[in-house]
């Protein structure tokens, strides 16, 4: 079955959602997001995989992909609610949550606010925990940084050092994702909204995944991500680096299926 792509409204962002498995009428939600520079086709590799009991969206995060907004800024809480209310708008109520490094940040906050709603939290690679990747959005969405960042002659460059070889127009995207997440911060900080000591709150099953080979997020790195969630499985992927989900599609699979809460077999 080809996947099927529609847009609907997230907390004022008209936003991109592909639906890999549009003929599973009765699956299981899966609810992918993806990591900075990512979009709803992130995942494209992990959907033919994915067996039957599962239907997975995927969704396009502010200034990613095709979602579309005229909004400068987004809030974490404010975005959550937002996704929450399009989910219960298509009648979906309770989900599972695959998410990758920013993406994660989202997720967090999702299975904290409705933690009823939350089957499982998937997180690969998640943002929000680790130090410099809040400094960097810290820094560039700081006074005289805001304005810098607003001319792409000192943003590009930045953005092609930080994720080099990418296509120009790719390039031009994340160029200005990354300005309105700065420009966010420190309202897309779990951290700085003093929100990491609360995720405990959530008391359903998390699945940390890490690439062993992960220059980002490095794998040693585990412990102290997992000691913020009641109830954690780590799991190291041998070979995989910032992105196991396009690289070691079917591990990712494996590790789901191996901790599906049984509620949901």
């Amino acid at each position: 079955m080809i996947p099927a792509t529609f847009y609907c409204d997230v907390d004022g962002f008209e936003t991109e959602i592909t639906d890999f498995h549009p003929e599973r009428k009765d699956a299981q939600f899966i609810i992918c997001l993806h990591g900075f520079g990512g979009s709803s086709q992130t995942f494209r590799r992990l959907a033919p995989v994915m067996p039957e009991p599962f239907r997975m969206w995927s969704i396009s995060l502010p200034w990613h992909g095709n979602t579309q907004s005229e909004k400068t800024s987004m809030q974490l809480e404010s975005y959550t609610h937002g996704l929450a209310k399009m989910l219960e708008e298509k009648e979906i109520g309770h989900v599972f949550i695959i998410a990758h490094s920013f993406g994660a940040r989202i997720a967090a906050m999702f299975a904290l606010l409705y933690p009823d709603r939350t089957n499982q939290l998937c997180i690969i690679a998640p943002g929000g925990y680790y130090p410099p990747e809040d400094f960097m959005f810290r820094f560039l969405g700081s006074f005289p940084m805001r304005r810098l960042i607003r001319k792409d002659i000192f943003l590009r460059p930045f953005v092609s050092f930080l994720i080099p070889g990418l296509p120009d127009e790719k390039r031009e995207q994340t160029t200005r994702a990354l300005r309105h997440i700065s420009w966010s911060f420190p309202q897309i900080s779990l951290k700085a909204r003093g929100e990491l000591n609360r995720l405990r709150g959530y008391t359903g099953k998390t699945l940390l995944i890490l690439g062993e080979k992960d220059r980002l997020l490095r794998a040693s790195y585990a412990p102290k991500i997992a000691r913020y969630y009641t109830d954690c499985a780590v799991e190291i992927i041998k070979g995989a680096g910032h992105l196991p989900m396009v690289t070691h599609p079917k591990q990712i699979r494996d590790l789901v299926l191996k901790y599906r809460p049984e509620s949901s077999s």
